[in-house]
Parts: structure tokens; sequence; C-alpha cells
């Protein structure tokens, strides 16, 4: 017994070190839709400290323009006049500068409009229609006073066209073409000057790979491709000066056995694992982040038997994510070595007094990749950890200091 209260002291010692990490139990249950509207392909904002999903295909396979609204203190839905235009599912939405942009789609046809919601007046108006090809799910991402929308499905098959919309103008204009393969059901998200699209489905393909389009010269370029299999239909966003992924389907367009949850670091280029939700991965769920929260609602489960219609609710804490290496503890007595690193690292201590001896090393997620001892200088091979973010942690004083593995 007592052998086995000293492991369970050890073990909460441990964990306090490093809880800022992340854990699994940090996405938290909150209220589901109604009933009558749990669903997939519904697109999710948030403006003005409260939640909206808005259209999507139900339970019953038909579309709706039902409107929810949620409210974070009473955890509660409203349902708010329908959307005036045309019930759709596959639509896709973007918000900037204080109200969402919204359209595309399809019921019975595929749809090129546009429309604006304007949380202070509570209204819905449709803007100029995009002079392209009627489309679902595209990308589109509103960013800088622009909405840029491309790729996703048509009559004649996936695209791969780049479409860009001024709103001071209410206005239209083509820009480059995508340098991927045609595909629909990208992921996408605005950051700093860039735009950044990529995964997506095309033909018998379900990608991996990541582009950014840099608007001020009209020019595409691959990044760095997820460290992880191809995925579809899931959800995105940016935030913090990160963009951020979320669930989706695999690459044999199935469930995957975890909602996986990964951030990207533009300045890096460079992809984090972050705890993922709850369950399996979700086609086509919704989403919107409050209160620096991302909320996960509704979506499907599929390849595990009957499709199973996702009711379950949960929201994450943004802030316990923990900063990239831009933000890295530079403390004076622990120096890390090349960082970012490849293959070693050199951990360098200069005050032995509080800061050699027993180190253990983490991951993200908060799994311990190795125990070390230090001496005032050591080589550490790490040649068999993935890319990534890791924790340093002091086992004396419960010191930690991060570093990041590039290759």
């Amino acid at each position: 017994m007592k052998i086995n209260l000293l492991r369970l002291l050890s073990c909460v010692l441990v964990m306090s070190c490093f809880c800022s990490v992340s854990s699994y139990a940090q996405w938290v249950p909150v209220a589901s839709p109604p009933s009558n509207f749990i669903t997939d392909h519904t697109y999710g904002f948030a403006l003005d400290g409260k939640g909206y999903l808005v259209t999507g295909i139900n339970a019953n396979d038909q579309v709706t323009n039902k409107f929810m609204q949620y409210d974070p203190v009473t955890d509660e839905f409203t349902e708010l006049d329908n959307f005036p235009g045309f019930a759709r599912g596959f639509a896709i939405g973007d918000d900037w500068d204080g109200k969402a942009y919204f359209g595309f789609g399809q019921s019975n046809n595929r749809f090129d409009d546009l429309w604006v919601f304007d949380p202070a007046v509570g209204e819905w108006n449709e803007l100029a229609r995009c002079p392209c090809n009627e489309r679902s799910h595209p990308a589109l991402v509103a960013h800088n006073g622009k909405v840029y929308v491309g790729l996703g499905g048509s009559e004649f098959g996936d695209l791969d066209d780049w479409w860009i919309y001024d709103i001071a103008t209410d206005t239209w204009e083509v820009g480059p073409r995508f340098p991927g393969a045609s595909r629909h059901h990208p992921y996408q998200f605005g950051l700093g000057d860039y735009i950044y699209v990529g995964f997506g489905h095309g033909g018998p393909n379900i990608y991996n790979e990541w582009y950014r389009y840099d608007p001020a010269n009209e020019v595409w370029d691959e990044v760095a491709s997820l460290p992880a299999e191809g995925r579809v239909a899931g959800q995105q966003f940016a935030w913090n000066g990160k963009g951020y992924i979320l669930s989706g389907e695999g690459e044999d367009h199935r469930t995957m056995n975890e909602g996986e949850f990964w951030s990207y670091d533009p300045e890096l280029d460079q992809w984090e694992e972050l705890p993922p939700h709850p369950g399996n991965s979700r086609w086509a769920p919704a989403s919107f982040v409050l209160n620096n929260e991302i909320y996960l609602f509704n979506g499907i489960v599929r390849g595990q038997g009957a499709n199973q219609s996702m009711s379950e609710a949960y929201k994450y804490d943004l802030t316990q994510v923990i900063s990239s290496t831009k933000d890295v503890n530079n403390k004076s007595n622990v120096i890390i070595q090349p960082n970012p690193a490849n293959d070693y690292i050199t951990i360098n201590v200069e005050d032995t007094e509080y800061s050699s001896g027993e180190f253990t090393i983490y991951n993200t997620l908060g799994k311990e990749m190795m125990r070390i001892n230090l001496d005032e200088n050591e080589r550490i091979d790490v040649s068999s950890f993935d890319s990534g973010l890791y924790i340093l942690s002091s086992d004396s004083d419960r010191t930690t200091y991060q570093f990041v593995i590039s290759r």
C-alpha cells in the first residue's frame, strides 16, 4: 500500500508540472442543439458573444433553412427566423469584421449565392452572386476585406478555380487557380496576410497536402503537409495567430478512431497534434469559437455499422493550448540547442543547483517520451520523435522548457 501511495503521489506531482499542456479530459460537454436540428453539413459561427448554426441536412436526410442561436451563459439554444435563402446542405461560410458571410451548397440544385448576416440588426441580406459555377462544399474564407471562394463540387465535377469577392464594392473577380488537384470539402482559414487551403476529396483521393495563397502577389505555394492521413469534411478556424483543423473523415472516407485536433503554426510552417474530441471523428460537423473556446456540434459517424447522427456536443478551452517556440521559455539556467531540432538536442545546464538531475520529456498530449539524468551538458538522441512541440520538465523544481522537432 505504501508503494502504491508513493506512486500515486509521484504521478500527481508529474501531472501538476505539465497540466497546462493539455489532456483528453479538457473537452467539456455542453448543450446539444434541439432534437429537430441534429444535422450534418451545417455552418456555425460566433458574433457578439453568441453562437449560431444555420441550414444543414437533418437526421431524415432533408435539407433545412433553420437558424439557431446559442447563449454560452445559459448553455441554451433559441430558434431564430429561418435563413431567407433556399434550404441547403453542403454550404460554407466565414466571419469578418463583425459579420458572417455564407452561401453556396446544394439541395436539388447547387448554388452560387452569397449572403451576409449582421447581428446588430439580426438580418440576412443577399450580396452579388458569384459569376462562377454553382457548387457545393467549396473553400470559403472571409479575410482582410475580401471573401475568397474556390474548389468544390459542380455538375461538371470537382473544381480548382479561385474567386475573390470585394466586400466594399460588392464585386467579384477571378484569381489564380488552385495548384493542387481539383477537390471538394477542403479545409481552410485565413492567417495574417495569407489564405490557407488543403486536404479534401477529389476522385479516388483524399489529401493531406496544404497550400498558402498570397493575395498581394496572387501566388500559391505548397507548405507543410499534415503529418497524418488525408482527411475531408471536418472543421477549421483561426485563433491567436494559429490555424486549427478538427475532426472530419480519414483517407478511406470513413470515421477515424479519434476526433483528431491539430494546430498549424504559420511562422514555423509546422503542425502540432492536440487532444482529440471525445468519440470517433465526425463527417461534416459544425463548430464556432466563442470566448476563446471551440464548440463542436452535430455531424455523422460513418463506417462503424449504421450511420450515427451525433447529438453530443463539446467545448474546449483554447487558452490551454501551449504556445509555440516563438514564446519558448529562455530561462537562463537551461538552454536547449538547436531549437527547432532534427535528430539531436543539446541541453546546456548553467545552474546545477536548481536544474541538474532528473528531467522528463513530454509531448503536447502529456505522453511521457523520455526520462533523462542531466549533468551540466547533455546530448540527447530525439531521432525517434515525430515532428512537433515537446516539453522538458525538471522533476526537482517543476520548471518546464519547450523545444520543437522539425524535419
